[in-house]
């Protein structure tokens, strides 16, 4: 059994479950990741070692001294100072403030909004409804112009650049290519 406990699916597991069991009868280690639990460390894919009970049967400040157990454990409050705690009141209290304010302006501005629909009829709806669907349409027929301008000025650059070129093999070549083509472009359109 050569993959990780948390990356098995059901038909692995299925397969080595006397190897699961062999691992998770004594676990010495748990995943950090998924919470599973093994003898081996090689097993697991965030492994950390399961301290000993007799570790944890200890007091609170000899446990902190246990290098298994001091990730476990909870973490100490930092002891703060009357000037940063007087600082963070003051930064709190400027906060709920602000939001206070928020809140009476927008109350303020609720009053309005709700008779703003009341002045607006059932026809002046059906007008913006037919004048927003106007304006998306006219929106959708400009990016379509746009993608067919561009799309010209792309074939446009392409002629010229043939052009040029037809122009360098007219004076490299006696005859004339456009005797050539021309017969050819006859043939294809007829």
């Amino acid at each position: 059994m050569s993959k990780r406990l948390c990356k098995m699916n059901r038909k692995q597991i299925a397969a080595n479950l006397g190897d699961i069991h062999r691992l998770v009868v004594a676990p010495k280690f748990v995943c950090r990741s998924c919470a599973r639990s093994s003898a081996s460390k090689d097993s697991l894919c965030k492994p950390a070692a399961i301290p000993p009970q007799k570790c944890q049967d200890k007091p609170l400040n000899e446990q902190q001294a246990c290098g298994l157990l001091a990730e476990a454990l909870p973490a100490q409050s930092i002891s703060v100072t009357p000037k940063h705690s007087a600082e963070k009141a003051a930064i709190v209290k400027r906060v709920v403030e602000r939001v206070k304010e928020k809140k009476q302006a927008a109350k303020v501005v609720t009053p309005v909004s709700m008779a703003a629909p009341a002045l607006f009829d059932l026809a002046d709806k059906k007008a913006l409804k037919k004048a927003k669907k106007a304006l998306k349409k006219h929106y959708k027929q400009q990016k379509k112009q746009l993608k067919v301008a561009k799309k010209q000025q792309k074939l446009l650059k392409r002629q010229r650049k043939l052009e040029a070129r037809n122009a360098k093999l007219e004076v490299l070549l006696p005859t004339p290519p456009n005797a050539l083509m021309g017969a050819s472009l006859q043939a294809k359109v007829h």
